[in-house]
């Protein structure tokens, strides 16, 4: 099902495993950047040390895709940005500590990881980011979306989708 606005349609895409929601603006000045990334998501607010470990591993490896996949420039922040992400989390084994899951904590790092990938510039190791504060003003429309919890941890991980125009 797709259904169109003025400003933006919902569709729906096959990233990886999952099949989310998406925000895309028609007559983008390019396909929409759409890709998987497992690996354990990490909460903006890790209470141990091996939260924080989590938290400074999760932020250079989503900036490393989105960087990746981006190609070889680095994306102008004065565009008008549309992102989608959905989240799947693996909660049986107690690994973030939280019950009920605090979803909205998990999203900052992500936002702030995805604006580092697609603006620094092509010489940057997102591994040797030390301050994530690229500009991600223009992140005008954000779509979260909770996906079906993962079964196993290796499981778990997001699907990001970056419209521009």
């Amino acid at each position: 099902m797709v259904s169109n606005s003025n400003d933006f349609t919902f569709t729906q895409r096959q990233i990886g495993k999952w099949h989310i929601p998406t925000i895309e603006f028609p007559g983008a000045k390019n396909a929409p950047l759409c890709l998987p990334i497992n690996g354990y998501i990490a909460n903006n607010y890790p209470t141990s040390d091996t939260g924080k470990n989590r938290l400074k591993a999760w932020k250079p490896l989503i900036a490393s895709e989105v960087k990746a996949a981006r190609g070889a420039a680095a994306w102008d922040a004065a565009d008008e940005f549309a992102i989608s992400l959905a989240f799947s989390f693996n909660t049986n084994s107690g690994w973030h500590g939280y019950s009920p899951l605090d979803v909205e904590n998990f999203i900052k790092p992500v936002i702030d990881a995805i604006a580092a990938g697609l603006f620094c510039r092509n010489s940057t190791d997102p591994r040797r980011i030390a301050k994530w504060n690229y500009d991600d003003s223009n992140f005008k429309t954000l779509l979260i979306h909770r996906l079906p919890d993962a079964a196993m941890r290796a499981d778990e991980g997001i699907a990001v989708c970056v419209s521009v125009r």
